[in-house]
């Protein structure tokens, strides 16, 4: 009994240790790490991290800084001291100013060190071309602005210049970063917010690109974007990052068309299209940056009956507040519920489902309305499998407002048409194309998909037929299947998850116990919990019903963790050992192996030795039948002697029956009762 409560005692010691590491040093190393600071030398670096993707272009650092000023008390202090600056002014070695021409913008910049911009003077007037350059490009960008009808960031003392530092921010990986400041509250925007930039002070770096785009347009198209995320603040300090991203990313197109650096952003989203439209920020993912195709598509087909749609789904955010918002996981105000109510509205009377279906179905069309001298710049549809042989069976779940192609080529010998039978659940929509050979498109909808059969003829001659499949609501896990032979699977319908204004809901990550306990969706291990969420559970029928449960059952309790300390503590500990397993499997199983072992001949020597009795004794017996023990069972039995209980597990004959006596015997093996 003591060498089991000492047991006990060192595993919890353990976990404590080892969720304590978890909870603190991740989190501060990755924010040490993104802003180029030495890092901490803590033990879970060995045991618990994931190793970071390797960046190899720039990318906007006001995603970063807004994070970094949500999670700021989470971190410890030595961590504050270091990133404090981040929060702060930029200090400059030997600081020049100089204000644009019309007074809007104040250029802060160095004239000695690596801060420095290019300081050459061709106009002898005792400030640096570039500056110039700078401050009349920030002029550009204002009045662009201002003609499509947004309103301008807001400074304090109001009119006052808006401030940017030009600094070397190659080593960070940004193009630029824009910063809230101070409250800035006014009629109709409650929760607006000052801000200030920094921006890189020269644009030649390589992570820049500087042989496919010149310093001038980095500069153009990062101006654009960043003064557009100080607009944003302006309207509402609570906004959702992703769409934040996507909407200065459009903005770098619209007013600087020939730079067409955007583009880049597309594939990664369109090559993972099963990922959901507010999917947080991410290069790698299309998350924010690849979202912004979506935007012109809401442009094309909306603005030209009636006010910009864009501009207008900003205005509709600006009044609103967190505490009576559907909130994403980092607290911010979600997008999609503001994207959908506005659509629905009279002024444009359609819905987001509608937007979305609309959109996936462009992917593959590319007939997009403007900008028709880039469509080739366009990523094209990526589908999710091909298919050359027949029939085909194939079933899949979708998170909300996501996509996914599938591609049937003609096999030698085909039937001159091809049957698709579709079953899927309420938010499903489905469509199938077939290309020609000479390149011409046809589409053939589905117009319901409850086992619902379309004939794509001419399918033998064609060049390929494509299904499209999206799930067109807000909620996680529709599903769909489809085959060639009219025999679908069956498809499950998703568990929708009660809305809730006072915590994280779906967007953005859906973690919302790991949120709550390590204090921000950013922590490495809820990216890592979400990831494996990703990959293993929503890949297979039993992880998409957890997933379900947890979704309907874990936003009230994530809540509750969340406003009391100590049970995010608890929380930690009991969360720590399913971390260890998801980064070390092969060690967590070779580990629970040896631990087996190590216990299999103690725990034999209890249930079968001479001396440990496999029994239920009359004070055990009457306490769980309320009868009177037979004769049998009134002696010790020992292993010459084994149990007669006819539901014991440990008789053989009967394992695995969990009755009472089961239970009783089991406790008294393991706790060495007589």
């Amino acid at each position: 009994m003591n060498r089991l409560l000492t047991c006990i005692s060192l595993v919890i010691v353990t976990l404590l240790q080892f969720s304590a590491v978890v909870h603190a040093g991740p989190l501060d190393d990755y924010y040490l790490q993104q802003f180029g600071e030495p890092q901490s030398a803590q033990l879970q670096k060995a045991v618990l991290s994931v190793s970071a993707d390797v960046q190899e272009s720039a990318t906007c650092g006001m995603p970063l800084k807004k994070a970094l000023r949500r999670d700021w008390n989470q971190l410890e202090q030595s961590t504050q001291k270091v990133l404090a600056k981040q929060l702060a002014y930029p200090a400059l070695a030997s600081e020049a100013t100089f204000t644009s021409a019309a007074g809007h913008f104040v250029i802060h910049y160095s004239t000695t060190g690596t801060d420095a911009p290019p300081l050459l003077d061709q106009n002898n007037n005792g400030v640096p071309d570039w500056v110039e350059t700078v401050a009349a490009t920030f002029e550009n960008v204002y009045a662009t602005y201002g003609a499509k009808g947004y309103r301008p960031a807001p400074t304090l003392p109001a009119g006052s210049p808006f401030n940017i530092y030009l600094l070397d921010l190659a080593p960070q990986g940004f193009y630029g970063v824009t910063t809230s400041d101070q409250p800035a509250p006014s009629a109709n925007y409650p929760n607006a917010y000052t801000s200030w930039m920094e921006l890189d002070n020269n644009f030649t770096d390589a992570i820049y690109h500087p042989g496919t785009y010149t310093p001038l347009q980095s500069l153009q198209i990062t101006a654009a974007h960043e003064y557009h995320h100080a607009i944003q603040y302006g309207y509402n300090y609570y906004f959702d990052t992703w769409y934040a991203e996507a909407t200065s990313t459009w903005m770098e197109d619209e007013l600087y068309d020939g730079v067409n650096q955007s583009y880049s952003y597309i594939s990664n989203w369109f090559t993972q299209s099963k990922l959901a439209l507010d999917t947080p920020v991410s290069t790698t993912t299309g998350g924010g940056y690849g979202r912004w195709i979506f935007n012109r598509y809401l442009s094309e087909t909306h603005d030209p009956q009636g006010p910009p749609i864009i501009r207008s789904a900003w205005e509709k955010l600006a009044s609103l507040n967190p505490s009576s918002s559907q909130k994403n996981v980092d607290g911010d105000i979600r997008m999609v519920p503001v994207l959908e109510s506005l659509l629905s509205s009279t002024t444009y009377a359609t819905t987001l489902g509608t937007d979305f279906f609309g959109f996936a179905k462009r992917v593959y069309t590319r007939d997009w309305a403007t900008h028709k001298n880039e469509i080739n710049m366009i990523h094209v549809y990526s589908p999710v499998a091909t298919y050359s042989t027949y029939p085909v069976n194939d079933t899949v779940t979708l998170p909300h407002y996501s996509f996914a192609y599938y591609r049937f080529l003609p096999p030698p010998s085909s039937p001159d048409n091809l049957n698709i039978t579709v079953t899927g659940t309420s938010g499903i929509k489905a469509t199938a194309f077939i290309k020609s050979s000479g390149g011409i498109v046809t589409e053939y909808p589905f117009t319901t998909v409850n086992g619902t059969t379309t004939s794509i003829p001419y399918f033998s001659s064609s060049n390929e037929v494509v299904l499209l499949v999206a799930n067109t609501t807000d909620v996680d896990n529709h599903q769909a299947s489809f085959s060639t032979d009219g025999t679908p699977a069956p498809v499950t319908g998703p568990t929708i998850p009660t809305p809730t204004t006072s915590g994280s809901s779906s967007g953005g990550g859906g973690c919302f116990i790991a949120t709550a306990a390590y204090g921000s969706y950013l922590h490495p291990q809820v990216e890592l919990l979400r990831h494996f969420r990703d990959e293993h559970l929503l890949t297979n029928a039993p992880g998409r019903a957890f997933v379900a449960l947890y979704y309907r059952c874990s936003p009230p309790l994530a809540d509750f963790i969340a406003r009391h300390p100590f049970l995010r503590g608890v929380t930690r500990v009991l969360l720590t050992p399913i971390i260890i397993a998801v980064v070390h499997p092969a060690a967590s199983a070779a580990g629970l192996l040896l631990a087996l072992a190590l216990l299999y001949r103690p725990l034999r020597r209890r249930l079968s030795g001479a001396d440990r009795r496999c029994w239920l004794t009359k004070r055990h017996y009457n306490s769980t039948t309320n009868t009177t023990p037979p004769a049998s069972t009134t002696r010790l039995q020992t292993a010459e002697t084994p149990c007669r209980r006819p539901n014991c597990c440990l008789t053989g004959s009967s394992f695995g029956v969990w009755s009472k006596e089961t239970i009783c015997c089991l406790i008294a093996a393991a706790f060495g009762s007589t």
